[in-house]
């Protein structure tokens, strides 16, 4: 039996047919930089890694970081404080804004959301929370509730009540807050899953202010914006302060899985210490901790910010010269290396998905969005290997037929 064969048995016959369909008939076997290869030795550019690699694949200082903590520790006894958590916990509150001075750690970054929930829940006496239309924070079964898209079609019963705020509809967020009945609103300032959808600053700053004159939490989730994807140490949080900050995905330094909830104490109080449902066997290990804490210097970095920016004005500045003009791509968009091409339809999306696998770049499609491709470059690529995959997405869009035209999948109404 072949490795499709294999992979089809233990995880489903959709995953294999659309391996077999990318021409990936072999399994990744290792990873450097912005490159994967193949168990044969092919090798593809990673633009995607659902925005997990932006310090690429086995950076040279985390990954000897890592190798030695595992010669010493890698899950925490639970029982003594961890140094290297706690070194990690500074790190983030270091860079995080003023008044941020607490953080609990989680395994993923919807973990994270429920735990941010849970705080706020507890904290505020309240059940009801709020998020940004087109917005994604997770598949737990609370993360759910905040993701309208999975939301309305989810076959799980949801029992916590959920609002979906129209960004810019500063109307709207008043008169659902100000019933004095949701524990938090929730906003990611670049939606990643909904679409690559930057939401406007001043939206957030004013949000925030609602929150505060309602009694209502403010969560940023910058899971996917944070820790310098979008050019920046956070898209919006030193801008917007939160009461609850969402840290995930670049954290973990393609090494490790690592979340955090950087939050005030002031404004959570003992709720965040509530051991029953908020303590983890895994979370909080020596070995995320250190990990996270060397990806934390490394973005902080100026130079590291600015080759982002640079990295991510070149890239959207190539995909415009490439495709400006063609019928099958409505738009690129977004901030730093967090890039998104709006495609005619899912059916387009797809073929280019396909298409660029075959000819050596990975990207992937939007959850909540499958119209919109995510073009997730790492920071440590080169400018040659950059513009070759940019060069190869064009070409892949050049490949499918103008003709294909599925309707993109409609926004829900408001829930």
């Amino acid at each position: 039996m072949g490795f499709v064969e294999r992979y089809g048995a233990a995880f489903g016959r959709s995953k294999a047919l659309l391996l077999r369909m990318s021409g990936l008939l072999a399994a990744e076997s290792e990873a450097e930089g912005a490159w994967i290869a193949d168990t044969t030795g092919r090798r593809w550019l990673d633009f995607g890694s659902f925005g997990v690699h932006l310090v690429g694949h086995r950076h040279p200082r985390r990954t000897a970081a890592a190798r030695d903590q595992l010669g010493r520790m890698g899950l925490s006894g639970k029982i003594l404080g961890n140094a290297e958590a706690t070194r990690c916990a500074e790190a983030l509150i270091g860079v995080a804004p003023p008044g941020l001075d607490q953080v609990a750690f989680a395994n993923s970054g919807a973990e994270a959301v429920e735990m941010a929930m849970k705080m706020a829940a507890l904290s505020t006496g309240r059940a009801e929370f709020a998020a940004l239309r087109s917005s994604y924070h997770g598949k737990t079964a609370g993360a759910l509730h905040l993701s309208d898209t999975y939301a309305v079609r989810s076959p799980l019963p949801l029992a916590a009540k959920a609002h979906f705020l129209e960004p810019g509809d500063l109307v709207q967020a008043r008169r659902v807050l100000s019933g004095g009945t949701v524990a938090a609103v929730f906003a990611e300032p670049v939606r990643g899953e909904g679409g690559v959808l930057p939401v406007d600053p001043g939206y957030l700053a004013a949000l925030r202010e609602i929150c505060r004159e309602t009694g209502t939490l403010f969560a940023l989730d910058e899971i996917q914006t944070g820790l310098g994807r979008c050019g920046r140490m956070w898209r919006s949080a030193d801008d917007c302060p939160p009461d609850l900050l969402l840290a995930g995905k670049v954290l973990g330094g393609g090494l490790v899985p690592v979340a955090a909830v950087v939050y005030s104490g002031a404004r959570i109080g003992g709720a965040a210490l509530d051991p029953v449902v908020l303590a983890s066997s895994f979370a909080g290990g020596a070995l995320a901790g250190r990990v996270g804490a060397e990806v934390v210097d490394l973005v902080r970095q100026e130079e590291f910010l600015a080759e982002v920016r640079r990295l991510g004005t070149s890239a959207r500045e190539r995909l415009d010269e490439l495709l400006g003009g063609d019928p099958r791509i409505r738009e690129v968009r977004g901030e730093g290396l967090m890039i998104g091409l709006d495609t005619a339809s899912p059916g387009v999306a797809g073929q280019i998905v396909l298409e660029a696998a075959k000819h050596g770049v990975l990207v992937s499609f939007c959850l909540s969005a499958p119209h919109v491709l995510r073009v997730y470059p790492p920071a440590v690529i080169g400018q040659d290997d950059l513009d070759r995959g940019l060069d190869t997405i064009a070409a892949a869009v050049a490949a499918v037929p103008e003709m294909d035209r599925t309707p993109n999948t409609p926004v829900p109404a408001n829930i």
